[in-house]
């Protein structure tokens, strides 16, 4: 009970940090951005007007929202142990995983609130394109729909977890951000490129070498590129969903976890001072 006490103090206790950091103001430029884009994207195409323009703004969202929550775990983490405020969290009786699960939490659940704004913004103006021009082939924005926008938060969960690992590791704040960044553009594309070179051996020199070297990837890095199903919510079409949904949702559920007890151990033993 003295847990979930701690931790629901703690989690609301990073919810206010993040409003007050202007988050609001940064979602409502965004959801701006995300609009203008997808409509003029509809706009100055000149067939499938409304199939573009989703696919533009589902792009948008699974580069904006994880930059956002990499941003905002830096902030919650890695800049209180740079300026030595975690000593003062620390301080109250709760444990140190008890700290950062709940910190953890709060960009988690305001990445979730952030992707469904998008994503109810993005159906908006796709459905008025789609009423502008209709298609021989309709975009579903339904279940296919909310399924895409459910495995674009599981990856942001994914990418947010290895950021939050660098911070409880890192000497720097921009680490987490960096590192984040790279590792969410690795596993996006790990799987895409062993692939490519799979079926065109001769593409580039050396492939084979460069297969090989990239095989132990996948065995180290998640599939992200796996995560991105939008072509089911394009084109309408569950059969498109290659993957198992079991697979999908267990894949980047374990390497949270994972990642998780790793920051957790880290933090456990690492010495402020």
């Amino acid at each position: 009970m003295r847990a979930v006490i701690s931790f629901n103090s703690n989690f609301h206790l990073a919810l206010r940090l993040l409003v007050r950091s202007r988050l609001v103001l940064i979602v409502a430029m965004c959801t701006a951005i995300l609009a203008a884009a997808a409509w003029l994207a509809g706009q100055f195409s000149p067939r499938q007007p409304a199939t573009v323009a989703l696919d533009v703004g589902l792009s948008l969202i699974r580069i904006g929202v994880p930059i956002l929550a990499l941003l905002q775990i830096q902030d919650l983490v890695a800049r209180e142990v740079e300026r030595r405020l975690v000593l003062t969290s620390l301080t109250y009786p709760h444990s140190r995983a008890t700290f950062l699960v709940a910190r953890y939490s709060a960009v988690i659940v305001t990445a979730l609130i952030v992707t469904l704004v998008l994503c109810v913004v993005l159906a908006g103006v796709v459905a008025w394109v789609n009423n502008v021009y209709a298609q021989a082939t309709s975009v579903a924005l339904g279940m296919p729909f909310a399924i895409t926008g459910a495995l674009i938060w599981l990856d942001v969960a994914v990418v947010v977890s290895f950021g939050l690992v660098l911070a409880t590791i890192s000497t720097t704040p921009h680490l987490v951000f960096i590192g984040g960044v790279g590792f969410m553009v690795i596993a996006r594309a790990a799987s895409t490129i062993i692939k490519l070179l799979e079926a065109e051996r001769d593409l580039v020199r050396g492939a084979d070498w460069y297969h090989q070297g990239l095989q132990w990837v996948q065995w180290i890095v998640p599939d992200l590129a796996s995560l991105d199903v939008r072509q089911i919510a394009l084109y309408g079409k569950m059969e498109l969903l290659t993957a198992s949904p079991s697979a999908l949702l267990l894949m980047p559920l374990s390497y949270v976890i994972v990642l998780l007890l790793i920051a957790c151990a880290v933090i456990t033993r690492r010495r402020f001072d």
